[in-house]
Formats: structure tokens, C-alpha cells, sequence
């Protein structure tokens, strides 16, 4: 049974054997051909240097909150620097960098994206009639609109995209990485939580980036400790360190621990950087910036 869950070489994926009843076997073969906005989407790509995918396992590890504080820390430290929401049927960028009420605008240069914190912001969010509105979609339009996402936002030179995907292994993954295949991707940053559960579906993540050859930049402890309001003293409320034993089980580099701070938690909720003072959060986002930096410049 092995051989079925295994993708099959680039010459023969959609095709092959252990293609046959894949749910996602119609999508490859169609991948196979190009795209007729491809040679746009890579002119647009290829004005960003860095190129990066923000992953997790399952939801609630706070990897969208992981996105939009990397985002505002790197925008802070003096880099241009844009976020792309493909998390499609669960958007959540707008809500952390509070700019739910802005609604796409589209000139003859492509859509120009939300800036809030000194970020560009797109999701589709900012194309639903209201805060309230669902995104029922299937697999194909989820496609094409991260395509156009990519291909029409007027990001212009930007020194980091950070790609903020949906939990787990979807189509919204594929279809990012698929669109991406000519521009140099520089890897995936994988975030979960100290708990057994979280870490046990990291391994699936692993896995499915090692299947794609996408390089994994390493991995983030999120919620690792809780940060005392009156003392500053951080507790631990759940297990910690198993997110570094794992890295080193994978041979991935380990990018560092973020504790869960309630003062960051009120930040976040209304849209507000926590670059203003300094703190023990904000210590472990530059922290955790600088070796996504080291591990780029690795494989550069």
C-alpha cells in the first residue's frame, strides 16, 4: 500500500497508477499545461525577492497571527513587504491588520492591495459583500483567484511575500505552489503549538513540502510559555519543546519559541503592531526574523 500514498515523478504525475481515485488527480493533470496568465504572473513574481510560505499542520496555532506579526516586524525593521491571504474559505489577514472595510480597487496596473502597519495587504476577503458573508467555493475557482491574487495585485518590488495558507495540505497549497513553479520559492516556515497533537500533524506538513520541493526555513514553537501580565514571569501551560525535538528529528532548523502574551493578543484583535515598545514577544519575532534570514542566505 505504500506506493499509493507516494506522488508519482513530475513526467508522470496525474497519470501514473497510484494517480488513479486521487482526488486531486484532476487538478495535476490540468497543471500539467500552462497557464495562459502564467508569463504575467511570473513577470509580477519575479519584481519580489523573497518569496515565502507561512504553513501549519491544523488551525488554532496561530499561524495567521504568525504571518501578520513577521509581516509588521519585517516592515518595521525597514524592508517592503506584503502578505497574501489564501487561507480562501477562512480569511483573517484583514481582521489582524485592521483593514476589514477596505474593498479592492483595480487600475490599470492590477489591483491595489490594502497597506496597513506598512504592509500590503490582499485577501478575498476585500471582495465579500459583508464581514458576514461565506466563501463557498470548489477547488477550481479557489485556483483561479489565487492565481489572479498573484498575477494581478500591483505588489511592485517588494523585499519579502509571505504566503499565508489554510491549515493542513489543500488545493489552496497547490494551486499556490503550481502557480509559482518558474519563480524561485524560498521555502516554507512551519508553525505549531507545544501540544502532542499540534506537533503529530506537523509531521504530515513535513512531509508534503518535502513532496513538493519546497524548502522548509524551519519551525516555530508558537504559544510556547504564557507571559504573566503583572510580573512578565512566563509559565508553561502546556508541554514545551517539542517543536525543536522535532526539528532535530527532521534535521530542519529550529527557528525559535513565541509565548502567548495577553497584552499581544489585545494588539492583535484591533489591528495594532507590537513594535511600539519592546517586550519579551516582540524580542522572539526578531528573533525569529533573523533566522529566517540565515536560512535564506543558506540557500541562496
Amino acid at each position: 500500500m505504500s506506493d499509493i500514498t507516494v506522488c508519482p515523478s513530475k513526467e508522470e504525475v496525474g497519470y501514473a497508477r497510484q494517480c488513479d481515485g486521487c482526488p486531486g488527480q484532476q487538478y495535476c493533470q490540468s497543471s500539467q499545461s500552462e497557464h495562459p496568465g502564467q508569463s504575467a504572473l511570473d513577470v509580477r513574481m519575479k519584481a519580489i525577492k523573497r518569496k515565502i510560505l507561512i504553513v501549519s499542520g491544523k488551525g488554532g496555532v496561530g499561524k495567521s497571527t504568525m504571518s501578520s506579526q513577521l509581516a509588521m516586524g519585517i516592515a518595521h525593521f525597514g524592508s517592503k513587504v506584503g502578505v497574501l491571504d489564501v487561507d480562501i474559505c477562512g480569511p483573517s489577514l484583514p481582521k489582524l491588520f485592521n483593514c476589514e472595510d477596505y474593498q479592492i480597487v483595480s487600475q490599470e496596473w492590477g489591483w491595489i492591495p490594502a497597506i496597513s502597519n506598512g504592509v500590503s495587504v490582499m485577501s478575498v476577503a476585500f471582495m465579500l459583500p459583508n464581514r458576514d458573508s461565506p466563501v463557498i467555493w470548489r477547488g477550481p475557482r479557489k485556483t483561479n483567484i489565487i492565481i489572479r491574487f498573484l498575477k494581478d495585485t500591483y505588489w511592485g518590488k517588494l523585499d519579502y511575500l509571505l504566503i499565508d495558507t489554510p491549515p493542513g495540505t489543500s488545493d489552496e497549497h497547490l494551486s499556490t505552489i503550481s502557480s509559482l513553479k518558474n519563480v524561485k520559492v524560498d521555502g516554507a516556515v512551519i508553525v505549531t503549538t507545544p501540544q502532542e497533537l499540534a506537533l503529530d500533524t506537523i509531521r504530515r506538513e513535513i512531509t508534503f513540502c518535502q513532496k513538493m520541493n519546497v524548502t522548509i526555513l524551519g519551525i516555530v514553537e508558537n504559544m510556547s510559555g504564557y507571559v504573566c501580565p503583572c510580573c512578565d514571569e512566563i509559565s508553561d501551560i502546556f508541554s514545551t519543546g517539542g517543536a525543536e525535538e522535532l526539528a532535530n528529528e527532521f534535521d530542519i532548523p529550529f527557528l525559535g519559541k513565541v509565548p502567548l502574551d495577553p497584552s499581544v493578543v489585545q494588539l492583535c484583535d484591533t489591528g495594532k503592531t507590537i513594535w511600539e515598545t519592546e517586550n519579551q514577544y516582540s524580542d522572539s519575532i526578531k528573533n525569529i526574523i533573523d533566522n529566517i534570514e540565515i536560512e535564506i542566505n543558506k540557500i541562496q
